[in-house]
């Protein structure tokens, strides 16, 4: 069955921009690429932030829909639920990763920037579960970062491989966990609680009384 003309400009587009970046590439390159008007490019896009849309936006939509179906993180267990749906949704759309992750241009795009942005933050609030610390943040950002850099450094290994994302998610949850060398965690009190919880003794969300702490990231609530 032959492509239809609108994915043959979107997958022109996304192979263009991973080599010359957005905003290196015109509608003209394209054009010229495909062998037709640019007027036939615009017949299907009207601009080429639309484009950039069609190919960005199923993986924002999904990371949404990830960032929604779950609750902060304060157990191994939990977390690693967390990370694997998250990688999951990466490796189905890694030939759009290393460009949200390294042009410029579209980190810095008016709506797609933002959007991720907001995304990472609810991403490491969710890690971080509810742990306002530097230490929780930190350990949040690096967790992400060893779940989505492979995915722009290592484009040769099939990260679709049950191994390797096993070897990820692993590294990432290992990464999460609260250390007593934390700088801001407090009394040793209040590690051993960390790491108890941590490791599935208790209930972070529960309190230390049994009350339920009230759920103060709104945005991941369905």
């Amino acid at each position: 069955m032959e492509e239809r003309m609108d994915s043959r400009i979107a997958r022109l587009a996304l192979a263009r921009f991973r080599v010359g970046g957005f905003a290196g590439t015109s509608i003209a390159d394209l054009a010229g690429d495909l062998g037709v008007s640019k007027a036939a490019i615009y017949y299907h896009y009207r601009s080429k932030d639309a484009l950039l849309h069609r190919l960005i936006d199923p993986l924002l939509d999904a990371i949404d829909a990830c960032i929604q179906d779950h609750t902060p993180a304060p157990s191994a267990r939990t977390a690693r639920q967390l990370l694997a749906a998250y990688l999951t949704v990466l490796t189905a759309h890694q030939e759009v990763v290393p460009l949200v992750a390294t042009d410029v241009a579209v980190l810095n795009h008016p709506k797609i920037g933002p959007r991720l942005r907001a995304q990472d933050q609810r991403l490491r609030t969710l890690l971080a579960a509810l742990d306002t610390s530097v230490s929780a943040r930190l350990r949040a950002e690096a967790a992400l970062g060893a779940i989505w850099r492979p995915l722009v450094a290592e484009p040769q290994v099939d990260l679709t491989d049950a191994a390797h994302q096993q070897t990820l998610i692993d590294a990432a949850v290992a990464t999460l966990q609260p250390s007593r060398a934390d700088p801001d965690r407090g009394s040793d009190e209040a590690a051993s609680e960390a790491r108890r919880v941590w490791e599935g003794e208790g209930g972070w969300l529960e309190g230390r009384a049994g009350r339920s702490i009230p759920n103060t990231v709104g945005w991941h609530v369905g």
